[in-house]
């Protein structure tokens, strides 16, 4: 094994390790009875809708990659997403390095590039997470209306000063600078031939502005809303899949996946901030007792962490089969 792939399997090992420790200290006697009867059909939809949703992801990458010069393999791209995943459980934000990592090696692509598109496709996730929040103010306005007013309105309007506007338009207006400078900017030389600092960041530019540039834009806007209704299909799975829960609809789901999004805001690993979000935000909006709702969010925060170790791994291990494969086919050729 080389040093990258010891470096991997470490990493599974301690998401294993921190998904552990957490259990060690939870009281699973009485979490036990809760969920001892989880519907298996359920929870099987919502595993199935999830790796849907992560397969889109990755067709969705390629997307905005192959302006750039660098399509993906769609398949490739899919086990780097789902062993990116499988990372996050241990790093919270280091499976996005990691998918990058995998893809730049088993594609040839450059990494800054790889890791500006991923900046590109959090800035796009961010956008249709509004979306999903002016949605679930619409369904369920009475229900969220105070959560959404004392958690995020209110603090996120203490922060709105002229100072912060200042600085948020000149943020905005530098981007733009950047962007147009190097669409209209003549490029003479091939990737291959850069090096330097420069260089790196043309190339991470060029990840960042991918978006303007793509065939389909269309094809890419239904793709990402596509993506986060499957977030909104396996989150009411999981509510179904519970007795203490059953009894609530999709617009709860809606509720469920705002009050996950702002659990994963909060840099934890094993989901603990998602475990956190969830249980609060069910006993504030809709008055669930303290017991059902930590046992929920333990509940589904345990299912999703070894749902990414499990399909991670196999994702990983077909990914290094198969680079194994590639890399013998182009030894032979050479």
């Amino acid at each position: 094994m080389n040093k990258k792939q010891i470096i991997n399997v470490l990493l599974l090992l301690i998401a294993a390790g921190v998904f552990l420790w957490f259990g060690m200290n939870t009281d699973w006697v009485s979490t036990w009875k809760s969920v001892k009867n989880a519907n298996p059909f359920w929870l099987g939809a919502g595993a199935f809708i999830m790796v849907f949703a992560h397969w889109i992801r990755a067709y969705r990458w390629n997307m905005l990659t192959e302006p750039a010069g660098h399509p993906l393999n769609v398949r490739r791209s899919f086990y780097a997403v789902l062993t990116g995943y499988m990372v996050n459980v241990a790093t919270s934000r280091g499976g996005e390095v990691v998918r990058c990592a995998l893809s730049a090696k088993s594609e040839k692509a450059p990494l800054e590039l790889l890791v500006g598109t991923v900046v590109t496709e959090r800035i796009i996730d961010m956008l249709m997470l509004l979306l999903v929040c002016v949605a679930g103010l619409i369904v369920e306005f009475e229900q969220i209306y105070g959560f959404f007013e004392k958690y995020i309105l209110n603090p996120v309007s203490a922060k709105v000063t002229p100072l912060n506007l200042t600085l948020a338009g000149l943020g905005i207006l530098l981007l733009v600078l950047v962007f147009t400078w190097m669409r209209k900017r003549k490029r003479k030389q091939t990737d291959q031939k850069k090096s330097g600092i420069k260089a790196i960041f043309e190339r991470f530019a060029e990840g960042l502005q991918s978006v303007f540039k793509l065939k389909n834009p269309s094809v890419f806007a239904l793709l990402s809303m596509s993506i986060w209704f499957c977030y909104l299909l396996g989150g009411f799975c999981m509510l179904q899949s519970l007795d203490i829960t059953s009894h609530m609809g999709f617009g709860s789901a809606i509720s469920l996946l705002i009050f996950s999004a702002v659990g994963i805001a909060i840099p934890l690993p094993a989901g603990a901030g998602v475990w956190g979000t969830m249980a609060f935000g069910l006993q504030m909006v809709y008055n669930m007792e303290a017991k059902n709702a930590e046992t929920f969010g333990i509940f589904s925060v345990a299912f999703q962490n070894l749902y990414c170790i499990f399909y991670g791994s196999v994702a990983y291990l077909l990914l290094w089969v198969e680079m194994q494969k590639k890399d013998a086919a182009d030894s032979t050729v050479n």
